[in-house]
């Protein structure tokens, strides 16, 4: 049976969550091997303190062990039916809105899917992604869950660049009805570049300030009056409809 697009996004980051499992039980086996190697001589099991020390290692690698096989066992299969969606605005049942967004992906109605940071030519993308169809905007995070936002609760999508703390960073903040969601990204060009492609189907109510500086603003106004955020927000929206 062929899968739909929600299958294949929860298959993708199954695959993605085994080999991070696979590579770090393959480091921490190569920890343990030069330890061995480095400290064999050195270990006597008539001292208590080298039994002590054995002791951790073997509950250590027991849990590390454990961890691995606990997680192949989460990623064997691939979420359907909508299960691991988070509807914030609980609109409608998760089946019925995985139906939706699998049939608007199946008639190519995808109108912007892009990974929240750039990979280089030739290298398989990975991680957290961003994808716009006609009903949703959807935020793939990187543990198997999507946050589905409907288009009408969307006021304003934005790519601030800097933070408190952190100059050259920048995150895709989305704007919504009843909160700020953000996607945190390293490129900065690439993430206004992903605000963009999305302004050309969702417009850009803010489109004649400087986005550096409102964004800073308004995400200060949204969570002290919102009622102060709405007002602007529809006054620039009369303009741009004008």
């Amino acid at each position: 049976m062929k899968q739909g697009f929600l299958e294949q996004e929860s298959k993708r980051v199954n695959e993605a969550a085994r080999k991070t499992l696979f590579r770090l039980f393959f480091a921490y086996v190569c920890i343990i091997a030069v330890l061995y190697f480095l400290l064999k001589d050195s270990f006597d099991l008539s001292d208590p303190s080298s039994r002590e020390v054995l002791f951790y290692l073997v509950i250590g690698s027991g849990i590390m062990l454990l961890a691995v096989i606990v997680g192949f066992f989460k990623t064997r299969r691939a979420v359907t039916n909508g299960k691991n969606l988070i509807i914030p605005y609980g609109e409608n049942t998760k089946e019925a809105v995985a139906e939706l967004i699998d049939q608007e992906a199946s008639e190519g109605k995808i109108q912007v899917e892009e990974y929240i940071y750039e990979f280089a030519e030739g290298k398989k993308p990975h991680g957290e992604k961003i994808v716009l169809t006609p009903s949703y905007l959807l935020l793939c995070g990187n543990k198997n869950k999507i946050t589905v936002i409907p288009r009408d609760k969307i006021y304003w999508i934005v790519a601030q660049v800097g933070q408190k703390g952190g100059s050259f960073r920048v995150q895709l903040l989305i704007f919504t009805e009843k909160k700020i969601f953000n996607m945190v990204g390293v490129d900065i060009e690439h993430v206004v570049g992903i605000a963009d492609k999305i302004y050309q189907y969702i417009p850009n109510v803010f489109s004649d300030y400087d986005p550096f500086i409102l964004s800073y603003e308004l995400e200060e106004v949204f969570a002290k009056d919102r009622a102060e955020f709405l007002k602007f927000y529809e006054s620039e929206k009369m303009k741009m409809n004008k």
